[in-house]
C-alpha cells in the first residue's frame, strides 16, 4: 500500500468529519476542520469545551447543536490558547457569559513577534491550504471550508473572563467539573474531567496519532517527561470517556487506560533511548538510524500520520544538546554555497546531471533531491520533480503537504 492510500485510509476512519452523541448530555463534535469540540448540556444551557478553528465551522457545531437541544452556549471552556480552540468562539458572542481558558506561560515576546509571518506561512504549507483538491486527502471538509477557516480574525475570538493558574473544580449550570493542568503539546493545556460522567475532554494531549513535534511548522519544543507525566494523570483518573481535539473519541474504561498508558510509554520510550544514543556518544543520525518503535507501540494511535519518530528524535536533539551535532567539521563550516561550488568543481555537471537522473528514474527522491541542492536553480525542474514524487509518497499528511507546496512554490 502507497503512503497516499494509507492517508486515505487513515483519514477515512480517524478524520471523517463527524457527530457523536456520547450520551444525552454530551455530544462531540469531531474534525471540524483541523479540530474537535464538545458540547455538554447542562440544566439551562450548553457548556462548550473548545470553540473549533474558525467560524465557518462554528457555525456549522452551533447549527448541528440546535437539533439537539434548544438551550443556549454560556459558558465556553478552552483546553488551550490557540486558534484550533479560540478561531470559532465568537459565532456564539450573542448567548456566551463565561470564557474560562488557562493562564499562558510567559514567552519571549520578541521571537514571538517577529517569527509571526514564516510560522504562518509554514502552516499553510503543512495543512495544505494552497494546494489544488486532486492533491488534498479528504476527510469531510469542503475546500471552500478549508479555504475559507482563515476568515475569524483574533479580534472576533472571545478572550477568557476566567483564567486557570491551578487545578480547581467548579459546578456550572448543575455540571459538576475539574479544570485539571495538564501539559503536554502546548504548556497551557487543561483537561476538563466530568466525574459524573467519567468523560476526560483533554484536547491535545492525546489526538490518535504520533504527535507533530512541530519541527515543520517551527513552534516550542514540548518536554516529553511533563507531557506523559500528564498522560497518566488523566489516566489515573480511570475515565470511561476520552475526548480528543482531533480524531476520534475513545470508550471503555480498559480501552482508554490501555490507550493513554501506550501513549506516554512509547513518547517516554523515544525520549529515552534518545537521550541514552547521546549520552553513549552516538551522533543525531546514529541515533535516528537506531531508535524505533517496538511492536508493541505499533497502534492505530502512534501511527506516524501527523508526525514522525525522527523528529521527535530531532526535537529532543536540539533541546538537549543544542545546534551542534558533536562533529568537528560542523563547529565553523564553510558555507554550504561554498562547499557546493568545491563539491561540483570535483564531480562535474556531467555526471552530477547523469546522477540526478538515473536517481529520479530509480526512486531514489531523497538522495535525488539533496543532489539539486547543490545547484537548485540549475536543477530546480529536477528538484521540483523530486519533491512532487516524495509528496505524493508520504504516509505523514504535514510532510506529503509541506512537499508538494514546497514543489508547487517552483
Amino acid at each position: 500500500m502507497n503512503g497516499e492510500q494509507k492517508l486515505k485510509d487513515y483519514a477515512a476512519s480517524c478524520l471523517a468529519k463527524k457527530v457523536y452523541v456520547i450520551d444525552n448530555d454530551i455530544i462531540h463534535f469531531a474534525n471540524f476542520g483541523s479540530s474537535s469540540c464538545t458540547a455538554v448540556i447542562g440544566e439551562h444551557s450548553v457548556i462548550l469545551i473548545d470553540a473549533v478553528r474558525s467560524s465557518v465551522y462554528a457555525r456549522q457545531v452551533r447549527e448541528i447543536l440546535s437539533e439537539y437541544t434548544d438551550k443556549p452556549v454560556r459558558t465556553i471552556i478552552y483546553t488551550t490558547i490557540l486558534p484550533e480552540t479560540q478561531g470559532g468562539s465568537g459565532v456564539f458572542a450573542d448567548t456566551v457569559e463565561q470564557v474560562i481558558g488557562c493562564t499562558e506561560t510567559v514567552r519571549p515576546r520578541i521571537a514571538r513577534t517577529c517569527l509571526n509571518d514564516v510560522k504562518e506561512m509554514r502552516k499553510i504549507f503543512t495543512r495544505g491550504y494552497g494546494l489544488a483538491d486532486k492533491l488534498i486527502i479528504p476527510d469531510g471538509n469542503t475546500r471552500q471550508e478549508v479555504i475559507t477557516s482563515f476568515d475569524s480574525t483574533r479580534d472576533s475570538w472571545l478572550e477568557p473572563t476566567m483564567w486557570i493558574e491551578n487545578n480547581c473544580s467548579m459546578e456550572i449550570d448543575g455540571v459538576r467539573l475539574s479544570l485539571l493542568r495538564t501539559p503536554g503539546e502546548t504548556p497551557e493545556t487543561i483537561t476538563v474531567w466530568l466525574p459524573e460522567k467519567k468523560a476526560a475532554a483533554v484536547g491535545s494531549l492525546f489526538y490518535g496519532t504520533f504527535p507533530n513535534f512541530n519541527i515543520v511548522t517551527g513552534s516550542d519544543y514540548m518536554e516529553t517527561e511533563i507531557w506523559c507525566d500528564s498522560l497518566r494523570k488523566v489516566r489515573d483518573l480511570e475515565p470511561e470517556i476520552l475526548l480528543p481535539a482531533m480524531t476520534v473519541p475513545v470508550t471503555g474504561r480498559e480501552n482508554v487506560r490501555t490507550v493513554l498508558t501506550t501513549f506516554a510509554d512509547a513518547l517516554e520510550y523515544i525520549l529515552t533511548e534518545t537521550l541514552t544514543g547521546i549520552n553513549d556518544g552516538l551522533d543525531l543520525d546514529e541515533i535516528i538510524a537506531s531508535v524505533s518503535l517496538p511492536e508493541q507501540y505499533q497502534t492505530w494511535y502512534l501511527e506516524e500520520r501527523f508526525g514522525r519518530v525522527e523528529w521527535m528524535i530531532r526535537a529532543i536533539w536540539a533541546r538537549n544538546m543544542g545546534w551542534f551535532s558533536g562533529l568537528a567539521a560542523e563547529l565553523t563550516p564553510l558555507p554550504a554555497e561554498t562547499f557546493h561550488e568545491e563539491l561540483i568543481q570535483l564531480i562535474g555537471y556531467e555526471k552530477l546531471s547523469q546522477r540526478i537522473g538515473r536517481a529520479l528514474s530509480d526512486g531514489e527522491y531523497q538522495l535525488a533531491l539533496q543532489l539539486c541542492e547543490l545547484d537548485s536553480r540549475r536543477y530546480r525542474v529536477q528538484k521540483k520533480q523530486a519533491l512532487k514524487a516524495l509528496g505524493r509518497e508520504s504516509d505523514c499528511l504535514g510532510e506529503r503537504y509541506f512537499l508538494l507546496a514546497r514543489a508547487e512554490e517552483l
